[in-house]
């Protein structure tokens, strides 16, 4: 397990952002935020964080919310590629790290259920 997350592994531009917002195919929420995901078969996994300073007041927060994120990223790999943007929801910087990472279970948990049944109805 690596402990880098390379430009390959990032959304890394608008038109990345925009793609995932325009034809997302999956959206999953819990208390620290709401993910956005779009399923690419013949792509790897690629992940962008948006924590706004409006929703998260102290740059602290902010840093540690996008290395929780990350590091989630990098140890749970999803069951199918997709690219994901999360978002932070308001009031996410007063949750304990614990807090963050379970939401974070919970999110990835709903991520791989939700696209199993996206691929079943596409198979069918």
């Amino acid at each position: 397990m690596s402990h880098k997350f390379p430009k390959s592994a990032r959304l890394l531009n608008a038109h990345d952002y925009s793609q995932v917002f325009n034809n997302r195919s999956i959206r999953v929420g819990a208390a620290a935020g709401t993910v956005l995901g779009l399923s690419l078969p013949d792509h790897s996994s690629r992940l962008g964080i948006i924590v706004a300073k409006k929703n998260v007041r102290f740059a602290t927060d902010r840093n540690r919310i996008k290395r929780l994120v990350r590091e989630y990223f990098r140890q749970h790999p999803l069951s199918a590629s997709m690219h994901l943007v999360f978002m932070a929801k308001r009031n996410a910087g007063t949750l304990s790290n614990e807090d963050l990472v379970n939401d974070l279970d919970r999110i990835w948990r709903k991520l791989n259920h939700q696209n199993r049944q996206t691929q079943r109805s596409h198979d069918h």
